[in-house]
């Protein structure tokens, strides 16, 4: 198992991170999840989230830094255009049959019946071409604003926090500096939505994670704003913020913790798996069913072609180009198979994939439908992903690489689970494929059920 796989993180963090959650409890909210994030990157000895911050200087520096800047950028923004519910969105997209950019994950929403109660943002950090009633990036100097009294208080409790973990020398040998730079994210985060959102008429905000969200969280619950996950891809029992074990959570309403008031899943498949953690006890849990935005209602019913699919996966593509390579290989011994690789919609490296030319090698990017394409290949390999879901019901043989990543703990459970048949990166596929038997694969409506707009609607209504 790699030492940088999710297994092993966990690992770290239980052992280190039950010992602060006494002293990661502050006057309002529990700091849990922001130690969790900063001992990660610690263990993983990623020195670029340390930022050089003021979080403990005294707080009338602060506040007059704040007054300078508020005086230099003078930020506006006039929030009474917010609805009462505030959709935020990455701005994945996809486009419809008559090429409209739809919201991957939120077209049900922003779209749907009760669409005049939503605003439809796109994060700071989301895609700048997507379609939305605001992109956040644009009102960035929003968090220049001078502090309120309640950002003050919570202020005081960050600097409270730090002094009681720096005085019970239980932090990991090195880790402070971590964890005082997500303290100081967390607040600059803070900082930004509770202005945006203060006086509005915004009553509940949507988004597609619980992590790396806990200033937003924050704001919403000083304004008294509820705040919705909806699920947005693969849940693991290894996952860093899913399936926690109880030791790691504090006691008391987890929603301080910033973990979400509800939470919408694809299908009871993945209220089963989170049943297994201890975050969700205050959460309500609903089962939206399969609400992705898709380019085909329903999958194709295509002939069957001699064809392996791979989908990239983000960050990965050192390993599924070697791997692309080790796989042309094989077919030179089965001239009548194709490879076809569809790149992650998020590829950062995709020149790195066309590059690769071989007369057996197809490449696929947006203009690709995943359904129609799943929908004629015979076979599909993956480490972990999603898409392994999405065949199921389709008469594709899935494969995860096993030993390959450092997601080496998500293809194995890939396995457990019965969602795919282990392979290792140097068989040949089509080998494996041609030797192996029917899988017992999990029903597809366990997984994905039907799209329950009730559910969207309740959601957005309540």
């Amino acid at each position: 198992m790699s030492e940088l796989s999710f297994t092993a993180i966990n690992r770290y963090l239980e052992e280190h991170l039950p010992h602060l959650k006494q002293e990661l409890q502050g006057e309002r909210f529990h700091y849990v999840k922001l130690a969790q994030h900063a001992l990660v990157y610690h263990y993983q000895k990623n020195t670029s989230k340390i930022l050089p911050n003021r979080l403990l200087k005294p707080v009338s520096v602060q506040k007059a830094i704040y007054e300078a800047k508020a005086l230099k950028f003078r930020p506006k923004f006039n929030n009474d255009q917010l609805k009462e519910v505030l959709v935020l969105d990455s701005g994945r997209t996809f486009f419809n049959d008559d090429q409209q950019p739809k919201s991957v994950y939120f077209t049900d929403f922003v779209e749907g019946p009760h669409k005049a109660k939503i605003t439809h943002c796109i994060v700071p950090s989301g895609i700048k071409s997507a379609p939305a009633d605001i992109h956040l990036k644009n009102i960035a100097p929003l968090a220049q604003s001078r502090l309120k009294k309640e950002e003050v208080n919570i202020l005081k409790d960050l600097q409270k926090v730090l002094k009681q973990l720096l005085a019970s020398k239980k932090v990991p040998n090195g880790a402070f500096e971590q964890i005082s730079s997500a303290f100081h994210r967390f607040f600059e985060e803070f900082h930004f939505y509770f202005t945006l959102l203060s006086g509005s008429q915004v009553k509940k905000v949507i988004a597609t994670n619980h992590y790396h969200q806990e200033g937003l969280i924050a704001a919403c619950l000083l304004l008294n704003i509820k705040f919705v996950e909806v699920q947005h891809g693969l849940i693991c029992s290894n996952d860093l913020y899913y399936v926690y074990k109880n030791e790691l959570l504090p006691q008391g309403n987890l929603n301080d913790a910033f973990f979400p008031h509800q939470l919408m899943l694809y299908g009871p498949f993945w209220k089963d798996m989170l049943a297994k953690g201890a975050e969700h006890r205050n959460t309500e849990v609903l089962i939206g069913g399969d609400y992705v935005f898709k380019k085909t209602s329903e999958a194709p019913n295509h002939a069957k072609e001699n064809a392996i699919f791979v989908g990239s996966q983000k960050n990965l593509a050192s390993d599924y180009t070697f791997y692309i390579l080790n796989v042309l290989k094989h077919l030179e011994q089965h001239p009548e198979w194709e490879l076809w690789v569809k790149l992650h919609p998020l590829e950062k490296e995709s020149q790195r994939y066309y590059d690769l030319k071989h007369p057996q090698l197809k490449i696929f990017w947006n203009e690709a439908d995943l359904l129609d394409l799943l929908s004629r290949c015979k076979v599909q390999v993956s480490v972990y992903s999603t898409t392994l879901y999405d065949a199921l019901g389709m008469d594709v043989v899935n494969l995860s690489l096993q030993n390959f990543t450092d997601y080496s703990d998500y293809a194995e459970e890939m396995v457990e689970t019965g969602v795919a048949i282990g392979i290792q990166p140097e068989d040949d596929p089509v080998e494996v494929f041609e030797q192996s038997q029917s899988q017992p694969y999990l029903e597809r409506s366990y997984v994905y059920a039907p799209k329950n707009l009730e559910v969207i609607n309740k959601i957005i209504l309540e």
